[in-house]
Formats: C-alpha cells, sequence, structure tokens
C-alpha cells in the first residue's frame, strides 16, 4: 500500500539539506515505534529473512519530497540544500503489507509532526492530511519510472567495496531480478526464479542521472552510496512480484528512501 501526506510548511522559505533521507526514514522508525515496538523492533533490526539465502529486506520505502507541478514550490540553493517555498507538498509512503495493515498505518501518521534537522538545518512540518493512494493495474508486463535513486551493486572477489552499477549496465538487470526474487520468496516463501524477471531499460543512457546519497550525513558513521534516476524501464514479471517491487522498492537501501518508482 502507499499513502500520501500532504506537509503543511510553516514558512515560505524553509531550507532543509539534500541528504534528508536518514532523518526521514528515522522519523517513521520513531512513528511506528510508538505505536507498536514490537514491530518497529523488527522491521528496523532483523526484517524478513531466509536462512536460503542469507539475505534480510524491510519491505518499506518512501518517496523524495514533492511538489505541485507549478513554477515558484522551491529553489535549490547549492550545496547548502533545498529551500521550500510551497506552503503544502508531499511525501509518500510505500509499504508492502496487507490491505488489513492500512487502518494502522493511517492512525501512525494522522496529525502528526515531521521534524527535519540537524547541525545546520531545522525544520518542522505538520501533517495536513494522510490519504490511500489507489493501487496500480498490475499485469505481467509493467512500464516504470524511478522516481527515487536506485541502486544496483556489484560485489566483485577482492573488493572491500561494490561498484554501483548504472541502468545500461549489461549486469544491471540481472541483479535487480535477483534482488526482487529473493525479495519476493523472503516475504511470501514462494520462489518465482530471477530467470522469470526481465528488466528493459526505455531511456537513453545520456538521460540517466546519477545521486549520491549520504547516510548519518557529517557524522563518523557516514556512509555513501550512489544511486541512478530519471530513467524508464519495463519489468515483465508474475504481478505478485512486481506488486512486491513497486510497493517495497526495487534494489538495495529501500528504507531509506531508494527505489520507489512510478508506474505508467
Amino acid at each position: 500500500m502507499r499513502f500520501r501526506l500532504t506537509l503543511n510548511n510553516p514558512t515560505n522559505n524553509t531550507l532543509i539539506g539534500w541528504n534528508y533521507n536518514y532523518l526521514v526514514m528515522s522519523w517513521i522508525y520513531k512513528k511506528l515505534e510508538t505505536a507498536d515496538p514490537e514491530y518497529a523492533a523488527f522491521l528496523h533490526q532483523k526484517g524478513y529473512q531466509s536462512d536460503e539465502n542469507n539475505k534480510k529486506f524491510k519491505y518499506m520505502s518512501f518517496s523524495p519530497f514533492h511538489f505541485e507541478k507549478k513554477g515558484g514550490q522551491f529553489t535549490a540553493a547549492g550545496t547548502k540544500g533545498l529551500i521550500i517555498h510551497a506552503s503544502q507538498f508531499y511525501l509518500d509512503l510505500s509499504f508492502y503489507v496487507p490491505k488489513a495493515a492500512e487502518k494502522f498505518i493511517i492512525g501512525v501518521f494522522r496529525d502528526q509532526r515531521l521534524p527535519v534537522y540537524n547541525d545546520r538545518f531545522r525544520a518542522e512540518f505538520q501533517i495536513a492530511q494522510i490519504s490511500t493512494l489507489p493501487e496500480p493495474e498490475f499485469g505481467p508486463i509493467m512500464h516504470y519510472g524511478a522516481w527515487a535513486p536506485m541502486v544496483i551493486e556489484k560485489h566483485s572477489e577482492g573488493k572491500k567495496y561494490g561498484d554501483y552499477l548504472p541502468p545500461d549496465h549489461p549486469e544491471f538487470g540481472k541483479l535487480l531480478a535477483i534482488n526482487l526474487s529473493d525479495k519476493y520468496f523472503n516475504a511470501t516463501d514462494k520462489r518465482v526464479e530471477a530467470e522469470e524477471i526481465q528488466f528493459v531499460l526505455q531511456t537513453d543512457p545520456s538521460k540517466i542521472k546519477s545521486r549520491k546519497i549520504s547516510i548519518k550525513e557529517m557524522s563518523k558513521n557516514e556512509t555513501q552510496i550512489k544511486g541512478f534516476l530519471n530513467f524508464e524501464f519495463q519489468l515483465k514479471a508474475p504481478v505478485e512480484v512486481q506488486k512486491c517491487g513497486f510497493y517495497s522498492g526495487f534494489g538495495r537501501y529501500n528504507v531509506q528512501g531508494i527505489g520507489l518508482v512510478e508506474s505508467f
């Protein structure tokens, strides 16, 4: 399920940093912990694991802040961040959970405040409304756009860190399919082989953008990852697998607000 939070901006000149993902993720965890400590602890520390693939997934993601499609909603402040001028803007939360969880999630986030701050900026937004978004008409062939940066990482023997692959890399689709196959298996205990999942890039590679995301920015535990966005792709996969990817996010680090897509 996806939910849209309508956020009220207290000023017409509110500065936030570019790397707000970790701050939003931490806030989501805190709200869930207040409502259901057991579920929040499970989501944060364990996730859905399987002995078969020794991986764990958390089946939650969120969108970048987004605005009405008209001018003057925001401006970029160089390396400092983003200045929000709009009186209202939006944040979408996405959970791969049963329909029965809808009322619980709405109750968690209704009438709350979203603080976004660190040592360099401080902002707080009131949630004016939360609504459930309609489900796309899923089929075995879907067309998606990378709304948030998508991270596909390839690990090589002898290298400490993996390589972040762009969508036009020959192995991008294969690794995306393996990740999605494992995600679906861990959530449902049903296996759909990665070979049954086919990724087809539908955007000129020269138009694809990359973005570095800092987690725990400017701390001793800071981590930087690299994702790619501004591209469209076709995905062939069983309907239930499509839903898993759409709601939990594609690729890695979804709980950090990475890998969320739009459907066309």
